[in-house]
């Protein structure tokens, strides 16, 4: 199995937790609703022929990962939106955004050969413009390389693993025996959609996976795990969405 190695950065992103209204945080980490439209975008395809168009079935199959190449820095911007009743504005109603500022990951995505070919093409002549959260988010492509995956270990930080990690031991290295404390940040843990279906122009998930996000900060180690993982520059990873 091929994989793409899709390394980018962006002044500015913000990936909304599922259940936060008034005061959205963001996942630190691009979930895979986010990689897989970054894919179709791309590809010049639109959310409905992605989501809802079995021709692009094996695009909507694709595996996905991703790490944090170094730590991200966070700000709050206030914006409000404006509730119309009779064409005029009735309401004005004040949120917050929470923003990630100069990111840099690197994403993979892994499949069949002929689309990963494809995808790794549209890539580096993308027909929509690429971004990561909101439309305006755009991304730059540092490097992309096809790559074959090499088995990597048990050991993670600042990546996502599909399942919630307070359901399986686990262990933090340094955490004890250090003679200075230990800077930690909590991991994040989201029930967070897989797939969408695009039904009078909103965007309805169909199903849904607990995927825990583990901060750049944030050392852990597991003494085995039933599942694939794969290594690239000493850094483990292993596909969120399977």
């Amino acid at each position: 199995m091929k994989v793409i190695a899709l390394r980018i950065k962006a002044p500015q992103v913000s990936f909304r937790r599922p259940l936060d209204l008034n005061y959205q945080r963001t996942l630190p980490l691009p979930p895979p609703t986010t990689l897989i439209g970054l894919a179709g975008a791309a590809l010049g395809i639109s959310d409905f022929q992605l989501w809802n168009d079995s021709t692009w079935k094996p695009l909507r199959e694709l595996k996905v990962a991703a790490f944090m190449n170094k730590p991200v820095a966070k700000a709050k911007d206030m914006m409000k939106v404006l509730k119309v009743k009779s064409g005029k504005i009735s309401e004005r109603s004040p949120y917050f955004r929470e923003l990630l500022f100069n990111v840099e990951y690197t994403i993979f995505y892994g499949g069949d050969d002929a689309v990963i070919k494809k995808l790794a093409h549209a890539f580096l002549d993308p027909v929509f413009p690429l971004s990561l959260g909101r439309e305006d988010e755009l991304i730059d492509i540092i490097s992309l390389n096809e790559v074959e995956p090499v088995k990597g270990e048990p050991y993670f930080y600042g990546t996502a693993l599909p399942f919630d990690i307070r359901e399986i031991d686990f262990k933090i290295p340094g955490l004890y025996g250090e003679k200075t404390p230990l800077k930690l940040e909590p991991a994040i843990i989201e029930n967070v959609p897989l797939a969408f279906k695009v039904e009078k122009g909103y965007r309805v998930p169909v199903k849904k996976k607990v995927i825990t996000f583990i901060p750049y900060a944030l050392k852990i180690e597991f003494d085995a795990l039933d599942r694939e993982i794969f290594s690239l520059d000493n850094r483990n990873f292993t596909w969120m969405n399977y």
